[in-house]
């Protein structure tokens, strides 16, 4: 135990340092091709595991220890599974059966196990920890006001940078990927990153959130006509502040469509739908049915009208080869349904399930859907607990989004919509996978659970201590991490 006599940190300093190093992540994540090398993944889960140290000066609400303990009790469970994946002569009749045919043929010495590797992938356990910090750092900001507030406001304004440079070398150089000659996706805008699916859900949240900054500042105007609002000299501000907003909204949104991502349109349009119900529910003051109604009207609408949109149109939302990776997955589950076939082994398995209808082109080192994927690699249980946790969270924030208090309604708002785009996304793509998008959708839903777990009486700003005594109760998030 440490005595309380050696634990007397300055809070603030933890504070700060962690919020600084969670922006940093945040911002510069995309910047290097989407951060998909395992040295990116190295230097983003250092730097947020140091960030996360700041976990000991946060004294959290009683619900925000309940929301901590669900995702770090999945986290857990999670490793568990992994672990016994690997481990030799774990459950010996779930053993993948190529061990024995390895001896057999080879003269293997390798022990059997259940997964399809001997070893853990370095790039799969990077993801998984990376994915881990970066929540943690984010729900750990998310307890401060002024704190989510400064993460939100840094997350918008480098969405729009990369949004713009995006759209400035779709003009100036399209054939490159930064200073790279741009191998796929030729035509497309990319920003930063590889997959013009991965850029567009990226760019698609920042057109949710300069879309909720814009209508709250809309909101805030006070008239009771248009002549009024045209005379009022304190309205001349405020109209620039939305205009200025809106047009960055757009920016982003053009940014989208330029992407021509079938998915990440009609996902981003769906989480930018949910966003904006919520804000007018609050506004309404709707209750959460009336407004899950009011959504559900206004998503057919939106769908019938994207329907009649570009590639959507011509070709529809999946193209035939995804349909034959899911069909195989799904194979794939129903041979390994417990446990599945071992962390980070979907691209070693995948070539003994292709046939002959799916194309002999290209390697498919993913499954395009992160749940399936993850069903296949760890077992229908789990992918069944991590799609628990993904609803919950969404609940979360739809209920905390239309019962918050005005200063915490755009935030929420914003992130319920990004939360609701990135697991639609999710179920056709695999944008989650990709470091420089997660590691920022992390963040940001860890901020938003963490504002919307805060009691009322936390709601309003409260002077912070300078000092704070570390206590078995915070020591163990250390210990995990």
């Amino acid at each position: 135990m440490i005595g309380r006599s050696q634990s007397e940190f300055p809070v603030a300093t933890f504070k700060v340092i962690q919020l600084w190093l969670t922006i940093a992540a945040l911002a510069l994540a995309p910047l290097f091709f989407g951060s998909v090398d395992l040295f990116w993944v190295a230097v983003w889960t250092i730097l947020l595991s140091i960030g996360a140290i700041g976990t000991l000066a946060v004294s959290f609400e009683a619900q925000q220890n309940a929301i901590l303990l669900a995702f770090l009790s999945i986290c857990c469970i999670y490793g568990l599974v992994a672990i016994v994946q690997f481990a030799p002569h774990a459950i010996d009749q779930l053993n993948d059966p190529i061990w024995e045919k390895a001896k057999a043929l080879l003269g293997s010495k390798v022990l059997p196990r259940i997964s399809s590797r001997a070893e853990i992938p370095p790039l799969a356990a990077g993801h998984a920890l990376l994915f881990i910090v970066a929540l943690l750092n984010g729900f750990c900001v998310g307890t401060s006001r002024r704190f989510s507030r400064r993460l939100v406001w840094f997350a918008k304004y480098s969405i729009l940078f990369y949004a713009i440079y995006g759209l400035a070398a779709f003009v100036f150089t399209p054939n490159l990927l930064l200073w790279t000659p741009k191998i796929a996706y030729r035509g497309s805008l990319t920003t930063t990153f590889v997959n013009h699916n991965t850029a567009a859900t990226f760019v698609g949240m920042g057109a949710i959130l300069w879309f909720c900054s814009a209508f709250s500042a809309a909101q805030s105007a006070r008239f009771s006509s248009i002549r009024m609002l045209l005379l009022s000299p304190s309205n001349e501000t405020l109209a620039l502040s939305v205009i200025v907003r809106s047009v960055c909204a757009l920016a982003c949104f053009f940014a989208l469509l330029k992407t021509g991502s079938r998915g990440g349109l009609i996902c981003s349009c769906v989480g930018l739908l949910v966003a904006a119900t919520l804000l007018l529910a609050n506004k309404w003051k709707l209750r959460l049915w009336y407004a899950a109604i009011l959504a559900l009207a206004a998503f057919a609408l939106t769908v019938a009208w994207l329907s009649r949109m570009g590639r959507i149109a011509s070709q529809g939302l999946i193209d035939d080869g995804r349909w034959s990776v899911y069909q195989l997955s799904l194979h794939a589950i129903k041979q390994r349904p417990l446990l599945g076939s071992g962390l980070g082994t979907f691209p070693d398995i995948f070539p003994s399930f292709r046939t002959s209808e799916l194309s002999s082109w290209g390697v498919w080192d993913y499954a395009h859907s992160t749940g399936l994927e993850i069903a296949v690699e760890m077992g229908a249980p789990m992918a069944g607990i991590v799609l628990l946790g993904a609803l919950a969270s969404v609940f979360i924030l739809l209920h905390a989004a239309v019962t918050c208090e005005a200063r915490d309604r755009q935030i929420l708002a914003a992130i319920a919509g990004i939360a609701v785009l990135g697991y639609l996304h999710s179920l056709i793509d695999f944008s989650l996978q990709i470091p420089g998008f997660f590691i920022v959708f992390a963040i940001l839903l860890g901020c938003g659970l963490a504002r919307a777990s805060c009691s009322r009486e936390l709601q309003t700003l409260r002077p912070v201590s300078r000092t704070f005594s570390l206590s078995a109760r915070n020591a163990h998030f250390l210990i995990f991490l």
